[in-house]
């Protein structure tokens, strides 16, 4: 009788059929996914804790490991933010508030020396006038030196590129322009470029404030009333021959910033919200003007205003076309595109159902006049 036989493992026993290692980010993600299965399985609606910022592991290349001091000096002193862009050690080193605001004071600190705290109504301190031939005819004008853009003090390129940053908004501008006003210990030094010093009894410190923020509120507020004239019902019922232009008008006041900047395509092409009301508001404020060969084309300002009229917030939208008719964004705007907008308004005047609505659309009308 034969035995039986019994199978035992030895030493040559099956191999197992060679697979290439897996990668560390496949593995991870495998783990990721297991983890989620497990968690689907489980019905557990428990909040997992936020993972870990990841940090590369890149060696950090030679400039990344300069001291921040240095750093910063790089940055403000080259005025190119594409710096702040070329590695995610970096900008991550230069994302803190107090950064930002040090960035907006070294932008505008040129433009703050002279004028910060002083309206553009002291200029008239300083004028000249001449001769001008005007349709065949001589003419005296009156000329404000210190208010044309190449004496006002700063770089617009750099400026412009500091609040076309996405993170800029009144608040982180405020601080940044109530540090300096500390720092220096006062307003600007305008007297000293003015034939006729202005007495000390009446001279403006800010407006007779020493807060920024609290000013800034004040002249915001006050853009706002004069806005929410239009859509009262004081004007109900008036034709729009009653509403003047100029009524609808908040002239600048202050020089905060170079005149020739270009403003920022958010502003413009949205999304739109009272934040973006009110850094616009800042810029018309701070005296910002908007030559023909740097206002942005039809194309881009006609986008912004599709967005702009179908908000649900009407205050919001006479708010921001108005402070658009100040800022001339209008002005490329061909003939056409003007009547498609008035016969637009004309047909919604006619099926409003509510006071604010034709009040609105009236406004609107106004707007081709300016």
């Amino acid at each position: 009788m034969k035995l039986t036989p019994i199978k035992v493992k030895g030493k040559l026993a099956h191999k197992k059929t060679w697979k290439p290692p897996e990668k560390p980010a496949a593995q991870a993600s495998k783990k990721r996914q297991s983890k989620k299965r497990q968690r689907d399985a489980d019905g557990d609606d428990i909040p997992q804790p936020l993972q870990r910022r990841f940090k590369s592991s890149k060696p950090a290349a030679a400039i990344e490991e300069l001291p921040t001091e240095i750093l910063e000096r790089i940055i403000i002193m080259s005025r190119n933010l594409n710096f702040l862009r070329s590695s995610l050690r970096i900008g991550y080193r230069f994302s803190s508030r107090s950064f930002m605001s040090e960035l907006l004071v070294a932008a505008f600190e040129p433009t703050w020396e002279m004028w910060l705290g002083y309206p553009k109504s002291d200029a008239i301190l300083r004028c000249t006038r001449e001769r001008v031939r005007f349709n065949n005819r001589m003419l005296e004008a009156v000329n404000y030196p210190l208010l044309k853009p190449e004496s006002v003090p700063g770089d617009p390129d750099f400026q412009s590129s500091v609040l076309a940053c996405t993170w800029v908004n009144t608040a982180v501008i405020l601080e940044a322009q109530q540090k300096w006003y500390r720092k220096n210990g006062g307003p600007g030094d305008l007297p000293r470029h003015l034939d006729s010093p202005i007495p000390p009894s009446v001279r403006p410190s800010l407006g007779n404030v020493d807060d920024v923020d609290l000013l800034f509120q004040r002249d915001w507020d006050e853009f706002k009333a004069s806005c929410g004239i239009i859509l009262s019902v004081e004007i109900k019922g008036l034709s729009p021959s009653i509403v003047q232009p100029t009524t609808l008008s908040w002239r600048p006041r202050y020089m905060e910033l170079h005149p020739l900047i270009k403003i920022p395509e958010r502003l413009i092409t949205g999304p739109f919200d009272w934040e973006v009301a009110k850094t616009t508001f800042w810029l018309v404020r701070g005296g910002v003007t908007t030559k023909l060969d740097q206002a942005w084309s039809w194309e881009v300002t006609k986008r912004g205003f599709d967005i702009i009229i179908t908000l649900s917030d009407k205050e919001l939208m006479v708010t921001l076309l108005l402070l658009w008719a100040e800022l001339e964004c209008f002005r490329n705007w061909p003939p056409f595109l003007w009547k498609s907008v008035l016969e637009e308004a004309v047909a919604q005047l006619d099926y409003a159902y509510h006071d604010d609505d034709r009040n609105f659309w009236r406004a609107l009308s106004l707007l081709r006049r300016r």
